[in-house]
């Protein structure tokens, strides 16, 4: 009986352990090689949020939220189905790199027919 106790309370310490946790466990920095950061952006499973700009490595942030995927789109189609408001509610991830090679991350939602800026922590909101 001892034992059965023992090991109800300890699952029970697990248990509420993992859940008391919040959304802010699934942010993550990781320090990486520089040269794979861009790359990540595609093909990381967690999405990237930012990172520094070091010579050998970076400390990257991830938001492990929730699952997302890469996708390209054709600019024309984009361009219609945004007009007819089907991508209303949309969230995704804009990577411009401008013609010094720095690369910008902005993060968007649809709304409507309208493109808004979102925080990267409210990417899975």
């Amino acid at each position: 009986m001892k034992k059965m106790m023992a090991g109800l309370c300890l699952v029970w310490l697990c248990l509420s352990q993992g859940t008391a946790r919040g959304a802010e466990d699934c942010i993550k920095t990781m320090n990486q090689g520089s040269a794979t950061v861009k790359l990540g952006l595609y093909e990381q499973s967690c999405m990237s949020m930012s990172w520094t700009g070091g010579v050998i490595t970076s400390d990257v942030t991830y938001n492990c939220c929730g699952p997302s995927a890469t996708i390209r789109i054709n600019g024309t189609d984009w361009n219609r189905l945004l007009a007819e408001g089907k991508l209303d509610g949309f969230r995704y991830q804009k990577a411009d790199t401008s013609s010094n090679g720095s690369t910008t991350l902005y993060f968007r939602k649809v709304v409507g027919k309208e493109l808004t800026n979102i925080a990267p922590e409210d990417f899975f909101k």
